[in-house]
């Protein structure tokens, strides 16, 4: 008689994990394009891609995500807020349990949305930007609109992240504090989504922040190296390599197909082999 483990493993053997696969386009934006207060190099030419890779794998794409830089006009992170800074410089931010920003060495009184904190629960080293994305704003270099050029369709999604005006949020998943969620993660997996494919601009920056969460959060990971560009070589090379030594997969466009299967295989394909030698030697 085959004991009834025997008949499990074998029904096991039969199922298969269904992947769902979503694209991410981060922040293809009017300010990070020609043009924008926060250009970056080649970020226009993506578009194309992008728009290609919607076409050509229509059928395998579950949810297609928009991400979007949607701040204040007085943004703690614009170096116009800061008197003496530049873009580009670093300043230390602090903030209380809350996410509510700390009044400290560079943000005085003129911030309106900082606060005297007892405690100090997170530090966060702000890079300045120009003034970019203001939200709202739909035409000009500080515009936050998406590039029209951009293939949408019923049924895609907006994540806007950077909304407080007190912190800066790189990720679509998190501010740079890790304090506070956009509405991602909910919407992948309400969607039951489990692989992203992520796009958009910069690959150093917002990309790679989107990335790192969506890996740490159990996502299998796919950035398309061809559909995105970054800052700084420096920071590019430096992000690639991080991203690459995390497990999060770098691969271009024409390696999609393989890569957005809708399933997995086999739960336990080598065990249903051994399974089946051992029943067939045992009980024949």
């Amino acid at each position: 008689m085959i004991p009834y483990f025997v008949f499990i493993l074998s029904a096991l053997c039969l199922l298969e994990v269904n992947c769902k696969n979503a694209l991410l386009i981060i922040d293809v934006q009017d300010c990070f394009l020609k043009g924008g207060n926060l250009a970056v190099t080649g970020g226009n030419d993506i578009i194309p891609v992008i728009n290609r890779i919607r076409n050509d794998y229509k059928n395998s794409l579950d949810l297609v995500v928009f991400s979007q830089d949607w701040h204040c006009s007085d943004h703690v992170s614009f170096a116009s807020q800061h008197i003496g800074y530049q873009p580009y410089q670093t300043i230390n931010l602090t903030y209380n349990s809350q996410g509510e920003l700390c009044y400290g060495e560079a943000v005085g009184s003129e911030f309106a949305y900082a606060v005297n904190c007892s405690t100090v629960s997170t530090h966060v080293l702000q890079t300045l930007w120009p003034d970019h994305c203001i939200k709202n704003v739909s035409q000009g270099p500080t515009s936050s609109k998406l590039d029209p050029g951009l293939v949408r369709e019923d049924g895609d999604v907006i994540i806007y992240k950077g909304q407080k005006c007190g912190i800066d949020a790189y990720s679509a998943f998190y501010d740079n504090a890790k304090i506070t969620q956009t509405q991602l993660n909910s919407v992948l997996r309400d969607n039951e989504i489990t692989k992203v494919f992520i796009t958009g601009m910069a690959s150093d920056f917002c990309v790679y922040y989107t990335a790192l969460d969506a890996k740490s959060l159990g996502y299998e990971t796919f950035v398309v190296k061809d559909a995105v560009r970054g800052v700084a070589n420096e920071s590019i090379v430096a992000a690639a390599h991080d991203m690459t030594t995390k497990g999060i997969n770098l691969i271009l466009s024409t390696d999609l197909k393989e890569s957005l299967s809708t399933s997995s295989g086999n739960i336990i394909g080598p065990t249903c082999i051994y399974m089946y030698l051992i029943s067939t030697y045992i009980y024949t």
